[in-house]
């Protein structure tokens, strides 16, 4: 699945860029949009049968550097792809981005390789260290694939989540250069810096906010990373001024892929790690309509009183809501843990 989904991304970025009209282009934007989907969660579900439940995080965190890696790759290609190519430099990009997948598909066929062990329906995580602070064997389950997945409460949680952090990003990219730029007059080239700052940052934000879930547990991470966020768009909309920005743009950058990274290695904790894919697969799914409604919610609302301020309000308050789910993840994961080992 994983394979083939990168080359049918390589073939449609390639179609992209020869695209003669806007509906060659619009079928060609269809297949990048579903092979992407298509490659990226059963590759961060694979992570789960490789790794124990204590060192996911981390090993999550570093598969996660790829997409930061990749935003910042487009912004050193572009450029100089445009001064060379003029008008048809977009196209030329779709090329590059295109041989670049399909580098990335041959050394996928030469190191990828599924679980370590073959699943069975029964098998379940394995138990964490007791002084683990959040985690908790997965409840019995009532049914096989995909059932255990989709009436597990604990993955509609973690969903939960991830619109959370859905709608909050959703606001950033819609919003970010217009509200500094346009609102605050700040120069395009510092917005730029400041959001390639942000990328820069991302990098290494999967692999800290990876290390702390398995330090601490996931609900913990979730709830901080939640509330760096809530102080991050807190300053946009109360203290708007360029140090200010770039306070927030910095704290940004820490929680961008956090989020991301904590649901991969959580996707395995609370379903049979078989179960991994359709797990993550499932806070995707929240993820992408949570980054799908902000825009269309904060767009309006922006027309109507005339500033984005109030967007980056509401994703402070979905930061908070976030982070309340993750400290009762965390809660329940205790309580659990601690009747467990009092029955034991």
């Amino acid at each position: 699945m994983v394979i083939c989904s990168i080359f049918a991304q390589a073939a449609s970025m390639a179609l992209l860029g020869w695209s003669p009209n806007y509906w060659v282009a619009l079928l060609a934007m269809i297949v990048v949009g579903v092979s992407s989907g298509a490659a990226l969660t059963p590759m961060m579900g694979m992570l789960a049968p490789w790794f124990r439940a204590t060192d996911r995080g981390m090993a999550a965190g570093i598969a996660a550097t790829g997409g930061s890696l990749a935003i910042v790759f487009t912004g050193v290609i572009v450029p100089p792809l445009t001064g060379l190519f003029g008008a048809d430099a977009w196209r030329y990009t779709w090329y590059v981005l295109a041989a670049t997948s399909v580098f990335i598909g041959v050394l996928c066929v030469s190191f990828i390789r599924e679980s370590p062990s073959i699943p069975t329906a029964s098998s379940q995580p394995s138990p964490s260290p007791a002084n683990s602070p959040a985690r908790t064997p997965v409840r019995p389950g009532t049914g096989g694939w995909p059932v255990q997945v989709y009436t597990n409460p604990f993955v509609w949680l973690i969903t939960g989540m991830a619109f959370c952090s859905g709608f909050i990003h959703g606001i950033l990219t819609s919003g970010y250069g217009a509200f500094l730029e346009v609102e605050h007059g700040i120069d395009v080239a510092v917005v730029g810096a400041l959001f390639m700052g942000i990328g820069i940052l991302s990098i290494g934000s999967g692999v800290g906010s990876g290390a702390l879930s398995d330090k601490v547990g996931r609900g913990m991470a979730f709830g901080a990373t939640f509330l760096i966020e809530a102080a991050c768009y807190a300053l946009f909309w109360l203290a708007p001024g360029l140090i200010v920005f770039i306070i927030a743009s910095v704290l940004a950058g820490f929680a961008l892929r956090s989020t991301y990274t904590i649901c991969a290695a959580a996707a395995g904790d609370f379903v049979p790690v078989f179960m991994a894919p359709a797990s993550f697969g499932l806070m995707g799914m929240g993820a992408g309509i949570g980054g799908t409604i902000s825009p269309a919610i904060s767009g309006p609302i922006a027309d109507a009183t005339g500033t984005l301020s109030w967007s980056f309000a509401m994703a402070a308050g979905m930061a908070l809501v976030g982070a309340a789910l993750g400290f009762t993840l965390h809660w329940i994961t205790r309580r659990r843990q601690h009747t467990l080992g009092r029955a034991n």
